[in-house]
């Protein structure tokens, strides 16, 4: 584990970092040497990786944008995840998986499943410290949406049910409310398919910092831009600052 720089208030940057340097395959990418030399962030990360903390400057440049000001600004780490995975093909095809919006009309009947493939599971929370389990369950529970008009018989009323088709490698979990929280597990769950988590992104209103561990078994440590405090492995970092987690697929 290192540290890295803050550069006029680029924590946000580094905690994102971070939390994607946890994922075993980006830790073999680097590690091997077997990144894209023709992709500057691809580049930068290899630096960053191999070097232990160099390199950010080259990443900033890479990755700098009017709407992502990285080395210049404040910016968001949820934001440059989703910016990475579309930059990079291979964090993206580890993240990505498929979901299907289930909707039947109340009056005729006629279902309709619209698929999507994203890199992320939004989170929602109605309350303090809600279970993880309970937030995905109440994301998929089937409800009711009034004012939709059905394209069939033009009467109002369906029924809308979020699904999940695929589990990717790494499942990211946002939580989109800043009013309530989560309260996450170290090992969960998704359809007999059991995952790991590896990273947990916080943002208490003005700064980002991070929580990780490269193994299941090993020691967590908090990552905040330079300081890196280890942990014991039984010491769960369980926040409820909590923005991004970031769980590692176990089986197959």
């Amino acid at each position: 584990m290192f540290g890295l720089l803050n550069f006029s208030g680029s924590c946000w940057v580094n905690a994102c970092l971070q939390s994607v340097l946890r994922i075993p395959n980006v830790q073999e990418r680097y590690t091997d040497g077997t990144h894209d030399p023709t992709n500057p962030i691809d580049m930068a990360l290899y630096k960053i990786w191999s070097s232990k903390g160099d390199g950010l400057k080259e990443f900033f440049d890479a990755v700098r944008t009017e709407m992502m000001p990285a080395g210049q600004g404040i910016g968001d780490s949820h934001e440059l995840l989703v910016y990475l995975c579309d930059k990079l093909p291979f964090l993206d095809k580890l993240c990505r998986f498929k979901v299907a919006d289930s909707i039947q009309c109340k009056s005729c009947k006629k279902k309709e499943l619209k698929e999507d493939m994203v890199t992320e599971f939004s989170l929602s929370s109605s309350g303090p410290s809600s279970p993880i389990s309970d937030c995905i369950m109440n994301t998929m529970t089937p409800h009711e949406i009034p004012d939709w008009t059905c394209e069939t018989c033009k009467e109002k009323g369906c029924t809308k049910q979020q699904l999940i088709g695929s589990f990717p490698q790494v499942m990211v979990f946002h939580m989109v409310s800043t009013q309530a929280s989560v309260n996450y597990s170290s090992i969960l769950m998704l359809n007999k398919i059991h995952y790991a988590l590896l990273s947990v992104c916080c943002y208490n209103g003005s700064h980002w910092w991070s929580y990780g561990r490269n193994k299941v078994g090993e020691s967590w440590y908090t990552l905040d831009d330079t300081r890196v405090e280890e942990h014991g492995p039984k010491e769960f970092p369980l926040s409820n600052r909590m923005r991004l987690l970031i769980y590692y697929r176990l089986n197959n």
